[in-house]
């Protein structure tokens, strides 16, 4: 059965990371995951901590920073007026990410949207994630897409198979997420299949809703309280031999921290009572 590997910091989405770091290490995760991004978790965004702070926290805690799910907000794939300063905060963030030494960071670009022109947004994006991974590729830096995702111009599986078929740039890969799987329903081995040795990433948590653009769906669940079949996707991961990172990637706002280890608890349990592995060090 396919193995946990890592922590995301995005548990505690409403605290700082200096509050996150020591918490996920009491935990016992030795790799972990940075979240951080515009309208909140703003764990590591252009201020508090800077790349030698946050290499040298990383270091006090005895911690190994696999990525960084990072977003300054999504551009809009039909407005060149968004596409420009959004490619200038990646690279500059990239950049930022090659200083600390993490070696994966995603990128979220394209506002999902019902316009008629679904193929030029796409190619456009195409153009956005070579240009961004060639340069990501000579700092060190590799590329993550999370596909597909709800909120993305590539929100379906066509749309995300469109878009990997025509990248050029080696060092862009694919990260899949569960909670959207649950919710979108496409075909994982079909899927996963057609990806191939493009496949580097993956993010466990739970979810419920609808497959639309509203932002109504509860992306936000602890592992058992929504309707992903976790096993299912585990025996997918299997059946493709996947061996990279699986990072738990719960997510909390406006709660406690006592109550955010409580969830972490239960989410962990459930995991394990559907047959996932985790680290021998980790507690729950």
């Amino acid at each position: 059965m396919a193995k946990i590997t890592a922590m995301s910091s995005l548990a505690y989405a409403h605290y700082t990371l200096y509050e996150a770091l020591p918490r996920m290490a009491a935990r016992g995760f030795k790799r972990i995951e940075i979240a951080s991004f515009a309208p909140y978790c703003f764990h590591f965004n252009f201020g508090s901590p800077t790349p030698p702070e946050l290499k040298q926290m990383l270091a006090d805690h005895g911690l190994t920073v696999i990525g960084l799910n990072w977003s300054p907000g999504n551009a809009c794939a039909y407005d060149e007026s968004t596409i420009g300063p959004w490619i200038a905060a990646f690279e500059r963030k990239i950049g930022q990410s090659a200083e600390v030494g993490i070696p994966m960071m995603t990128m979220h670009f394209g506002e999902r949207n019902e316009r008629e022109d679904q193929e030029a947004q796409l190619a456009t994006a195409v153009s956005v994630y070579d240009r961004l991974g060639e340069f990501a590729a000579r700092q060190g830096v590799r590329m993550l897409l999370e596909v597909p995702h709800l909120y993305t111009i590539h929100w379906n599986a066509e749309a995300v198979l469109w878009i990997f078929e025509r990248l050029s740039s080696p060092n862009v890969g694919a990260l899949v997420d569960c909670s959207h799987w649950g919710i979108i329903g496409y075909d994982l081995d079909s899927f996963f299949d057609s990806l191939g040795d493009r496949l580097w990433h993956i993010h466990l948590r739970d979810s419920a809703g609808p497959d639309a653009a509203d932002r109504k769906q509860d992306l936000e669940l602890t592992p058992g309280a929504g309707t992903v079949d976790f096993r299912k996707f585990a025996e997918a991961l299997d059946r493709v031999d996947y061996r990279g990172d699986v990072t738990t990637e719960f997510e909390y706002r406006d709660v406690t921290l006592d109550e955010i280890e409580h969830q972490y608890d239960i989410g962990l349990k459930y995991l394990a009572k559907v047959g996932w592995e985790i680290p021998e060090a980790v507690s729950y």
